[in-house]
């Protein structure tokens, strides 16, 4: 897959199926239209290409909260999914205010004209332009415009998968996903509190903006050097301990390595329970081996 930024310049001489949407987390959803633009494209035999954002356009209209660059998926991980759902082209391009103003037909003119799009799609709630409409065939291309996705509870929806992540329901965030939620961060020293109980943990700094789980323990597969091993991991203060800092600590089971400066990738699996705040050590020692079994008993 080419990764590009979008500038005046650009413009496709081969035909090409544009697939139109910001995709966060990349969602069920979401790949919804991947299956169709994939379908289309073997008919046609044409490549896809996404036109997208680096980040939430709603940065350019609302007040600015550090919250707003809190991300379902690292730009890494983002375009790894993208190649993941038949992607060729990737184009970036940002969501400034001049950008915003053009109408939909502008937008057209200005942005898709320039992939020569024999198809584009797009989902049911993408609109384009200042005037915010749906995108309409010409007859140059034809728009595809997929339906809604939904379960018992609603619409697939990257809202439902935050809430998800943030009230710590793991496995309902990887259903609306369809793939498990991760975490990428870097091995730092801690306090060696886990290695003195008999669990040491590889303690996290987490330099993407993505959101986190809500405080508690889980169970988690760890992506190392290509390899997947079991473990579980907490989020949380150190109670215990009377900490104030929010740390990541995971502990990999069956693993011993010296691991200082590597980069980890957790895949949160599900939710054991909330944090505890113990009496003593013998009783967090005794909580920490009833996890390790539910942990090693899922199935993922």
């Amino acid at each position: 897959m080419e990764i590009i930024e979008f500038n005046d310049e650009l413009k496709f001489d081969e035909e090409l199926i544009l697939v139109l949407g910001y995709f966060d987390g990349l969602h069920r959803g979401h790949q919804s239209l991947f299956t169709e633009a994939k379908k289309i494209a073997a008919v046609l035999n044409l490549k896809i290409a996404v036109f997208t954002f680096p980040e939430k356009p709603t940065l350019t209209f609302n007040k600015f909260e550090p919250e707003m660059l809190l991300k379902l998926t690292s730009d890494e991980k983002r375009a790894e999914l993208f190649a993941e759902n038949g992607v060729d082209y990737l184009v970036f391009k940002d969501f400034t205010s001049n950008f915003a103003h053009q109408t939909s037909t502008e937008f057209a003119k200005s942005v898709v004209k320039r992939f020569n799009p024999k198809v584009v799609i797009t989902g049911f709630d993408y609109t384009t332009g200042s005037d915010m409409k749906n995108l309409e065939s010409t007859e140059d291309y034809r728009v595809v415009i997929m339906p809604e996705k939904a379960d018992e509870h609603g619409k697939i929806s990257s809202t439902r998968i935050r809430k998800a992540v943030e009230e710590g329901d793991i496995a309902q965030a990887n259903e609306l996903l369809g793939y498990s939620y991760e975490t990428s961060g870097l091995v730092v020293h801690g306090f060696a509190r886990g290695r003195q109980l008999g669990y040491p943990t590889a303690n996290l700094v987490i330099k993407d903006y993505v959101h986190l789980p809500a405080v508690g323990v889980y169970t988690c597969d760890v992506i190392f050097a290509g390899e997947r091993h079991r473990g579980f991991a907490s989020i949380g203060y150190n109670d215990t301990f009377n900490g104030t800092e929010k740390t990541v600590e995971v502990h990999i089971f069956d693993f011993n390595g010296d691991i200082y400066g590597e980069k980890l990738t957790v895949l949160w699996l599900d939710k054991i329970r909330d944090m505890i705040k113990f009496d003593g050590i013998d009783q967090l020692i005794k909580q920490m081996k009833e996890d390790e079994q539910i942990a090693r008993d899922f199935k993922a």
